[in-house]
């Protein structure tokens, strides 16, 4: 179970635990007591982040529920024994973090609940803390940390969850799958080790936790602990909520669609439709054949387009093959459909999606069938502005603080303007850029002639349609010299010569973070990007 490739969580957690180690097997400086604090908080920070994502699964499985009772109620019942597994051993960690803290400083457990470690009086009072942890209530005769100690009942706590949110993972999965469902999977949370001390002779878990060990730094392992615990949550849970539609066609969009009998309803007749919910997979590319002609899909969806030549009723058939989703083999689905051609109605699509972005060039298609383009006006409601470029072409750039835009469209015909129609707009910000320092994701390992060479931060938003440039206006560098915890700061993207020093100066294995990043993109809003945590190669 804990062995495979690391998930990014866990990398970056690794990381975390890394500038931990490593700044407990320093000697104990006031700055370096100070050091944990940044730490702890962005731990804490990390299971805001953590609760956040696991309590979307959650929300997922109860939508789900109320599509599928029958279906989903063995996953979601498992789902909620997870999270009652999860929630007492966080507790547990939590309260025992509060107790030691009270303990210490004498002060009541409300109180320690909330303290911040830099207001923490006895940060480095290790031998109290080995005896809260190790030696009170010790049963074994020959080493600390034996049963009816606190750390014995958190390891064991911690053991009996892992195994716990196993076995509920496979309660609902066959024999023959078992095996391979559990590749790769990662609970974290290493008890085993082997864990050594500082003459490298094997310890257990215990020991390496809590033997003279400063509180300060216990408390941010121990925040740490629950950070393991709330991603293993995750891993199970959403696991668990993969395993309702293992064997089913995965879909990741889902619409409201209306398929009408007929587009036209003559007077006196009835209007006809089919009303149902649509669901496909964006991921998907399919094979789709029209008449004979094969039609290339985008995000799971075929566009099917011919010119309207003459006026009246058309007619198509055609069909759709999908690979099976275990099989791989292609399952086939005909289809057929008819229109009719006629004017004029009025078409307006954006040419990227239905939103428009702030700040950036957004393309739109305007067209009146039977309405040459150049007798098209169009406007755009306040907050944007609307350019046209001809042949039915028009660019669209909108400001901040709205959140819809309305384009409406009229024609001149017979000497006179009409009106043809509207259509409506979401108005958002463009999404925040991913930061990456020289060239690399947070979590990577870098040689330290890479960051000399390519000194900078650069911020692009991933999967974005549309060409937008982020400015780099400032971050800063930590990095552990000497047994301090060293920032250096920089204006704009490129490493300033001290940062270029210090990278210089950089052992194999040392951590480089670059945080607190503020990019400027079209908008012209400053924005706060994710921290880059790198290690040298």
């Amino acid at each position: 179970m804990a062995g495979g490739k690391q998930t990014p969580r866990q990398k970056m957690i690794g990381l975390m635990y890394l500038v931990f180690i490593s700044l407990m097997a320093l000697n104990v400086s006031v700055t370096v007591m100070d050091s944990f604090v940044l730490i702890d908080d962005g731990i804490k920070r990390t299971n805001l982040n953590f609760t956040k994502r696991v309590d979307d699964v959650y929300r997922e499985f109860r939508q789900q529920m109320a599509l599928a009772p029958e279906k989903v109620e063995p996953y979601y019942k498992r789902a909620m024994k997870v999270q009652e597994l999860t929630d007492s051993v966080v507790t547990f960690i939590k309260f025992h973090r509060s107790d030691m803290i009270s303990r210490l400083d004498k002060i009541p457990m409300e109180k320690a609940d909330t303290l911040s470690l830099l207001n923490l009086k006895t940060k480095s009072q290790y031998s109290k803390t080995s005896a809260y942890w190790i030696k009170d209530g010790n049963q074994d005769m020959l080493a600390d940390g034996g049963q009816g100690t606190k750390a014995y009942a958190l390891r064991k706590k911690i053991e009996d969850y892992k195994q716990s949110v196993t076995n509920i993972l496979l309660e609902l999965v066959p024999q023959e799958r078992q095996e391979r469902f559990l590749e790769g999977l990662q609970l974290g949370i290493d008890t085993e080790g082997p864990f050594l001390d500082n003459n490298g002779k094997e310890i257990s878990w215990q020991r390496s936790m809590f033997d003279r060990v400063i509180p300060i730094a216990i408390a941010t392992n121990l925040s740490r602990l629950v950070t393991e615990v709330k991603n293993a949550e995750f891993e199970v849970v959403s696991r668990l909520y993969s395993e309702i539609s293992a064997e089913d066609f995965s879909f990741d969009k889902i619409e409201a669609r209306v398929v009408p009998r007929s587009q036209i309803v003559m007077l006196g007749d009835h209007y006809e439709a089919d009303i149902f919910v649509a669901a496909y997979d964006t991921k998907q590319k399919p094979t789709i054949v029209v008449d004979g002609r094969s039609i290339e899909a985008k995000d799971g969806v075929g566009k099917y387009r011919v010119p309207a030549s003459a006026i009246g009723s058309r007619s198509f058939k055609g069909e759709i093959q999908v690979p099976h989703p275990v099989s791989g083999q292609m399952t086939p689905y005909p289809f057929k459909g008819d229109y009719i051609v006629q004017r004029p109605s009025v078409t307006v699509s954006a040419d990227a999606m239905n939103v428009f972005y702030v700040g950036v060039d957004n393309p739109v298609t305007i067209s009146v069938p039977g309405v040459a383009n150049e007798n098209i006006r169009a406007v755009i409601s306040s907050g944007g502005s609307l350019i046209p470029r001809g042949d039915g072409k028009f660019t669209v750039r909108m400001t901040s603080g709205t959140r819809e835009a309305k384009i409406t469209v009229s024609a001149l015909m017979d000497g006179g303007t009409r009106p043809m129609g509207s259509a409506e707009f979401r108005v958002r910000p463009i999404p925040n850029p991913t930061p990456k320092v020289a060239g690399l994701n947070s979590g990577a390992a870098v040689a330290r002639e890479r960051l000399q060479a390519v000194p900078r931060v650069t911020a692009d938003p991933e999967g974005f349609d549309f060409e937008a440039k982020f400015e780099i206006i400032s971050f800063t560098m930590y990095t552990i010299e000497a047994g301090d915890l060293r920032p250096y700061n920089a204006r704009g993207g490129t490493f300033s010569n001290e940062m270029i020093t210090a990278i210089g100066r950089g052992r194999r294995g040392q951590v480089f973070t670059f945080s607190d990043i503020i990019a400027r993109g079209p908008d012209n809003t400053n924005r706060p990007l994710s921290a880059v945590v790198l290690k040298l190669d």
